[in-house]
């Protein structure tokens, strides 16, 4: 019957489908639903359809603008990409608008996303490459809604020729300050997932952002890696490109038991960086379950609600605003 009524989870059992994505497409609004009940008419729409473009409206005049966090640490392996999805997971459960930018041609945030763009898609490339062509920011074609419920501006492999391009471009620095900033009301937080590198994207990113999170794993080289980007932010804050960047803080992933090799790396943070960035109370265990939770295409919070991984990525959640200042 056309208008019969299923519950999510009925509807979710009949279609084959799994129960969080209709229940997140019902709560973000790209399934229609009425007192928590659907047609079978409305699942086929939104299964047909897919994963539809930006339909987020532009905020209400006086809201404040949304603040750019980026994501950033030389060295990889450290859980940039992880920790961005999660976050994004965490602030979107809390009711708040997220959007997240991937700069790495390794496109690891866009595939755990389970984004797999066309080459005729636009895409962070395309944008910024026709912006240092014709200074036209496009930057809301590429922006596509995803199954946590925050929306990406997904990577592409071709952002690996991006670093000869900028080379040349003018103002090479102010690229993505410039690109966010017809849609930066639109959201209440936007991360930037950077690549394990010290390039002009990175720099770009830096540029944009209002604070910092630096994720780093208890190991020499990762001290190093924060070292490095500590001077990189340093230099970003000269008067004309990114004054008034803040470091939110250093995040400890991919953590181990308490071994005294990790007390010496605590200690080497507190006393050789700790005047310069604060260490997140928050620590990211090493889990299977976050692996797991990414090869799935799913944020920690959906693929173990209570588990300590998601527990761990809405405490950050709360730290983070915090320092946001929400």
């Amino acid at each position: 019957m056309e208008d019969e009524l299923l519950s999510i989870k009925d509807a979710a059992l009949r279609f084959g489908v799994k129960y969080d994505r209709l229940r997140r497409a019902a709560y973000d609004g790209r399934l229609i639903t009425t007192d928590n009940l659907v047609t079978p008419a409305e699942v086929e729409r939104f299964l047909r359809e897919g994963r539809p473009r930006l339909t987020v409206g532009p905020r209400r005049e006086g809201d404040p603008m949304g603040k750019i966090v980026a994501i950033a640490l030389v060295k990889g392996g450290v859980a940039k990409s992880t920790t961005t999805l999660n976050l994004a997971a965490a602030l979107t459960e809390r009711g708040l608008r997220v959007l997240m930018i991937d700069t790495d041609h390794q496109c690891s945030l866009t595939f755990a996303l389970g984004v797999r763009p066309k080459s005729s898609d636009e895409n962070l490339y395309t944008v910024i490459h026709r912006y240092i062509t014709d200074y036209e920011p496009t930057l809301e074609q590429a922006i596509v809604r995803t199954n946590i419920g925050a929306d990406l501006v997904p990577a592409s492999i071709r952002l690996s020729t991006m670093e000869d391009e900028l080379l040349h471009a003018t103002q090479r620095e102010l690229v993505l300050k410039s690109l966010l900033a017809p849609v930066v009301r639109r959201y209440d937080v936007i991360l930037i997932d950077t690549p394990p590198a010290n390039n002009h994207l990175v720099r770009a990113a830096l540029v944009a952002a209002d604070q910092v999170i630096l994720p780093m794993e208890a190991d020499s080289v990762s001290l190093e890696s924060l070292a490095l980007t500590l001077a990189n932010i340093h230099r970003m804050r000269r008067p004309g490109l990114n004054p008034d960047l803040r470091i939110a803080g250093v995040l400890l992933t991919r953590v181990q038991a308490q071994t005294n090799f990790h007390r010496e790396v605590m200690d080497v943070l507190q006393s050789d960086f700790g005047d310069q960035a604060r260490l997140f109370s928050t620590q990211i265990k090493n889990s299977v379950r976050i692996r797991e939770s990414l090869a799935s295409h799913q944020s920690i919070l959906t693929y173990e609600p209570k588990g300590p991984g998601a527990t761990a990525y809405r405490a950050l959640a709360e730290e983070v605003l915090h320092e946001l200042g929400e």
